[in-house]
């Protein structure tokens, strides 16, 4: 008995195109990949200082020579968490 299948056409199965690196990649996964990786560094070298007993004279000789670029990060990030607290009430309030 001969069987009688049809050869199936491109157009009736079509291929997923695959696309190239750029276009691949989520933008937002990969900076909260090397954010995580950075953070994870930071870790790995805060433990190395501290197993070496210069952890606190590090941070102290950090904080005298960027004290103001410090406070200035700091007071940034403070007026913003304010600024989008008040619009996340002032939204719920509609």
């Amino acid at each position: 008995m001969a069987e009688t299948r049809t050869n199936k056409t491109s157009s009736s199965n079509p291929r997923k195109k695959v696309k190239p690196f750029p276009e691949n990649v989520d933008l937002f996964r990969l900076l909260k990949v090397i954010l995580l990786i950075l953070f994870s560094l930071l870790f790995v070298y805060l433990y190395y200082l501290h197993t070496k007993g210069t952890l606190t004279s590090t941070m102290v000789l950090l904080w005298k020579l960027h004290k103001k670029v410090i406070m200035a990060i700091f007071g940034f990030a403070a007026y913003s968490l304010v600024v989008f607290y008040l619009g996340v009430r002032k939204g719920r309030k509609r």
